[in-house]
Parts: C-alpha cells; structure tokens; sequence
C-alpha cells in the first residue's frame, strides 16, 4: 500500500546507454512503418540514474540539471519528467532526483535511457512491476507521442534490455529483440578494442533527424535507398560479430559512417573529421560517429588501442571506457 506520500518505499534505478553499431534512421517510424527497420546495438556500463523517495514537505521536488519545486506535476519544467510524472504517478508529492555518468546530447541514448529510467523508476516506487519490452515501449509512447520528438526506437529499448542485440522493427510497430551469440572473446574486445572518444561538442538528435522524417515523407528515393543499405550493413554487421570477424565489424563501422554522412546534412564537424583522420593514422579499422551525429561520441575499432589511445590523446579526445551493460535498466 502506498503511505501518505504516495511512495511504498525509495526506488533507486539505473538504465544503460549505448552503442549503436549499424542501422540507425531505420527505427524511426516514418521509415519503418512503411519499409520496416533493423538496428544492431550493445548497451554499455555508462548510465543514467533516478531515484524516488517520499515527500519530504507538500511539494514536488525534482533534482536533474536544475532544481524544481511545484505543488502541480503540470508545472514541471522538465519535459520528460512532466509527462513520464503524468503517465506513471498518482500525483501525490514525491522527491525525484537523477544523475547521468555522460553529459545529455552526446549520441549514446542519453534522453531514452533517462526516459525509461523514469519510468521503471515510478512504477517501482508505485510498487509495480514493468517488463522490459512494456518499459521500451512507455519510454517511447512519452518521447514520441507526448513530445513529439523526432527520434528512432532503438534507445529506448537498449536500455530497457540490456546486452548486445538485434531489433527488428515491424511495420505493425512491434519490435523483435534477439539476443546476440557472442563468444567470450567478441564481448571482451567490447572492452579492449571499441573505444569511444568525446569531440567536445553536444546537439540535439531530434532536430538533425527532423530533415530525414521530411524527406522519408517526400518519398525521396536516394533516402530510401540509403537507408535499405543501412539495414543490409547492420545485418552483416550482426553477422560478423557472431562469427567475431572484428576486422569486417570495422570495416562495416565506417561504411555505416558514411552512409550516414550523405544523408544526414551538416553531421561531420571539422572537429570530428580531424579525430577520425587521427584515429585512422593510427591503425583505426572503422571509425564512426555515434547518434545522429553533429557532436557527440567517436567510436573506433582499435587492433592496436595503445597505439589510437595515444593519438587521441595528442588531439585532446578523452576516452570514455565501457564495457558491456548485460542488465538493461534495474533496480540498484
């Protein structure tokens, strides 16, 4: 039973972000939903975190990164908290506070992941139980629906499940997930040869992809084609990863680049050009940029990562280290 705060108990939760290895644009549902979709992605053990707790006073309270105090959920300023406050509480006053281990804006799911952590978040401390593939798809009735953002499914559901995976995306908008076959030394080298690299720069998904949904609407061919391509990559790609055939997973990385490159305009900062150039001196077998791109993350397959780690630093990339995140988003 729920005491007089509304909160059976505190409810602290983590979901994972990720990395998308091939696919991206084709879970957006103006693709999809005429053509279907496929994307391959491995959540890592980079997260974000919510926790839930009782009242402390008649107001709501809500740490992220502002601080907000209302007496009406109508007047969250937050726009996921507002609606995900709206969707899964009873209203009654709570302490919301939430934290991240990446900044938002950097291409590795940040704003799915911080959706479904909310969610699983206030369906624990409501004292239910959410499944994974029901807390994708809340995240995603939120961000897609009630804020009408222009952004694909796939984050969504690499938080809430965890692990390596593919996602098939029906036309019927229900999504397959199948679990990788990955041999112990193809999860390892997610540790030890993939390795993310911070541009120093940050952009909004939504407003880059906005261009692809208004050309998908069009019925512009050239997009068409370069997204089936990107699906027919993301299938070797999960292919060569079970047969741990690193060297093709590389070489699909930066075509899966360059594909996105031609048809996301402005995506390619002189910035990122230069890290990649630096990464390929240096042995790099695939370089790509994560998310839609303009920003964000780089990701390199490294056979030799002592060799990319040092140019990287020449150029003044952080590394952020990861491995793979098994247990998509959880109670902690």
């Amino acid at each position: 039973m729920l005491d007089h705060a509304g909160v059976t108990e505190p409810a602290s939760v983590r979901a994972p972000l990720r990395i998308a290895l091939g696919g991206g644009g084709t879970d957006l549902p103006s693709h999809y939903r005429e053509h279907g979709g496929f994307v391959v992605s491995a959540a890592i053990d980079r997260r974000v975190h919510v926790t839930v707790e009782p009242a402390q006073g008649p107001r709501m309270r809500l740490v992220h990164l502002e601080w907000e105090e209302v007496e009406d959920p109508a007047e969250i300023r937050h726009p996921i908290l507002r609606a995900a406050i709206a969707r899964h509480w009873n209203g009654l006053p709570l302490d919301l506070s939430s934290t991240g281990d990446v900044p938002p804006g950097t291409g590795l799911g940040s704003s799915g992941a911080y959706t479904v952590c909310a969610v699983k978040a206030l369906e624990e401390a409501s004292g239910r139980i959410i499944s994974p593939a029901d807390l994708a798809e809340a995240a995603c009735a939120i961000e897609l629906g009630d804020l009408g953002r222009t952004v694909g499914k796939q984050d969504q559901y690499a938080a809430a499940h965890g692990g390596v995976n593919a996602y098939t995306f029906e036309r019927d908008n229900s999504v397959d997930v199948r679990p990788l076959a990955l041999s112990a030394d193809t999860r390892a080298a997610f540790r030890d040869r993939f390795l993310l690299f911070f541009t120093g720069q940050s952009r909004s998904a939504s407003e880059i992809l906005a261009n692809q949904v208004e050309r998908t609407l069009a019925g512009d061919s050239a997009l068409l084609d370069n997204l089936k391509r990107s699906e027919e990559v993301a299938r070797a790609t999960v292919a060569a990863l079970e047969e741990g055939d690193l060297d093709a997973v590389g070489r699909l990385m930066t075509e899966q680049w360059e594909l996105k490159s031609r048809r996301l305009p402005h995506i390619a900062t002189p910035r990122f050009e230069r890290l990649r150039a630096a990464a390929t001196e240096a042995g790099a077998g695939g370089v790509t940029m994560m998310g839609a791109g303009g920003g964000g993350f780089l990701l390199a397959y490294a056979p030799d990562p002592a060799r990319v780690r040092e140019a990287m630093e020449g150029v003044g990339a952080p590394e952020l280290t990861f491995d793979i995140d098994d247990q998509g988003a959880t109670a902690q």
